[in-house]
């Protein structure tokens, strides 16, 4: 028996080597001589940018590739087996029993037509239990769904995202793995929901005696759970060593550019940018949403979804909204932008009061409050080319403007969002994740709003672009006295962009101040548990 057997034999999974191309016309190398092995009850972490080749090896390894991806070197040996050599019934086993993956996105992974009961079932096909539903029970149970007997009833859409993981984890334990794949699996979630997600990952793997291979952007989020480090770019595997090593001492210049990026600090203080003139003035703000009917047709209850709120932000100033999925952040955005309707309470921005306005003057006043929203790509229309979608917005509010005049201010405010002019005739789907949020950055500055609102802008981006993003808002913000309301889930991200913030909790701000005083000194429980939550480079 040769050295590489027996050493295959103390791995779980070992790739050897892998080389993997997409079918064009110069047969462009995607993953180049990616190698590295995960042993049992490991937790490798695999981290890189988007574009990297993180998915790409993930989906290698369980043999999901596109047609047009093909491997065209390399070995994947799991219990010392080429998965590759193997035969697709085989295969189908190994993924059955052996190997699991969660997915990124658990809404475009779960059924949206089957309840939660009819898709977990799916997963013990074969397996011979006498009472599956409470084996189902007992499973969402086992990964932090106590109402377990009324979820299995609901849809995916009545799910909240973390709801929507967990479940997505339930599905991928069913079958005990030895392996499990988890592809950005925190990614969107709520810092007290994302700690839940890795202590459930943590107990699983100790009670399973199962390794993961956790994919993330996430450095602070990785260094809480790995024992090793995988670091890729461009395809490569740039740096592989023990994770205490790795936060200490990173050998490779791309993994401390990572690390750097992690620990994003605001370039500039925009102290000189502030007067005393009110943007945004937000007084006893409530929405309430009717739950549900009895029989004469009258609302019973009602949800509560933004109850008696107050916010006031300064011209050239960021305020934060900071709270967990369902705190009623969203919800606020949307009724400054008259998206839902305030059950009572004022809204006044550059103090003109905008729920009593006519809808042709609230037309008219829009191009002084604009959003960027969380996903920048379901917010951009994928058959308009970026020059329609960045001139939209002056076309309806400022009709006037010449078109030579236009295609100036198009080519200015691509300059200052950093992308290059050939980009006004491409498409949506031609740009990353973080070019595609510089385009709904441009489609709004157009207009030279005095307030924007940032629905969660860089919740799904990589930590280098993502730094790359805010530096870019605030560089704007510094040269134009723009005012911010940055909606986010991410405590940490907060107290490095915000002047002031308000802690939301169950649609009321529970807390609301300068944001050094409340991360440094809050009182109030809620908070403490927030910033509890929040990952940390150990």
């Amino acid at each position: 028996m040769t050295q590489e057997q027996i050493k295959n034999m103390n791995d779980l999974l070992s790739i050897k080597n892998l080389f993997l191309s997409i079918d064009s016309e110069n047969q462009e190398e995607i993953l180049k001589d990616v190698s590295f092995d995960i042993k049992e009850s490991e937790i490798v972490s695999l981290i890189g940018e988007s574009g990297s080749g993180k998915s790409l090896t993930a989906l290698s390894i369980i043999r999901l590739l596109e047609k047009s991806c093909k491997i065209k070197k390399g070995k994947i040996y799991f219990l010392n087996k080429d998965i590759l050599s193997i035969e697709e019934k085989e295969m189908r086993e190994i993924r059955k029993n052996d190997i699991s993956m969660i997915f990124q996105e658990p809404m475009r992974s779960l059924n949206p037509v089957m309840n939660i009961y009819d898709q977990l079932k799916e997963a013990y096909i074969d397996i011979k239990i006498s009472n599956i539903k409470q084996e189902i029970i007992n499973n969402l149970i086992s990964v932090g769904i106590e109402d377990a007997k009324r979820v299995i009833n609901l849809y995916p859409h009545q799910l909240s995202g973390g709801m929507k993981q967990r479940v997505m984890i339930a599905m991928a334990i069913a079958c005990k793995p030895k392996l499990l794949i988890a592809d950005e699996p925190t990614t969107s979630l709520d810092v007290t929901i994302q700690k839940q997600v890795l202590d459930l990952l943590l107990e699983l793997k100790d009670k399973l005696n199962m390794a993961i291979l956790f994919i993330t952007h996430d450095l602070a989020v990785a260094s809480q759970i790995s024992d090793r480090i995988v670091v890729m770019q461009n395809g490569e595997v740039v740096e592989n060593s023990h994770a205490k090593k790795f936060f200490t001492n990173p050998e490779n210049s791309y993994s401390k550019t990572l690390l750097n990026s992690s620990l994003y600090l605001r370039k500039t203080t925009n102290i000189e940018n502030q007067d005393d003139k009110n943007i945004l003035c937000i007084k006893n703000l409530k929405v309430y949403f009717p739950e549900r009917d009895n029989l004469f047709g009258r609302n019973k209850s009602y949800v509560k979804a933004v109850d008696d709120i107050s916010i006031l932000i300064k011209s050239g100033t960021t305020h934060a909204i900071v709270g967990e999925s369902g705190s009623g952040k969203t919800t606020i955005a949307k009724a400054i932008m008259g998206l839902v309707s305030p059950t009572s309470g004022n809204i006044e921005i550059l103090n003109k009061d905008i729920i009593s306005m006519g809808k042709s003057d609230k037309r008219d006043f829009r191009k002084y409050y604009q959003m960027i929203f969380q996903d920048p790509f379901s917010s951009l229309n994928p058959r308009m080319r970026i020059g329609a979608i960045i001139k939209e917005g002056l076309c309806f509010l400022k009709p006037e403007l010449s078109n030579s005049i236009t295609n100036e201010i198009l080519r200015d405010v691509l300059d200052k969002v950093g992308l290059k002019h050939n980009s006004l005739n491409k498409y949506p789907h031609q740009f990353s994740g973080g070019q595609r949020q510089r385009i709904a950055i441009a489609r709004v500055l157009v207009l030279e709003p005095k307030l924007l609102i940032c629905d969660e802008p860089t919740s799904s981006l990589d930590v280098t672009v993502q730094k790359q993003v805010l530096d870019l808002l605030i560089d704007i913000q510094n040269k134009t006295k723009i005012s911010y309301l940055f909606i986010s889930h991410d405590i940490k991200l907060i107290s490095s962009i915000s002047e002031t913030m308000s802690v939301m909790y169950k649609g009321k701000i529970v807390e609301s101040g300068k944001t050094s005083d409340i991360i440094n000194h809050t009182q109030n429980e809620y908070t403490r548990k927030l910033l509890k939550s929040v990952p940390q480079i150990a």
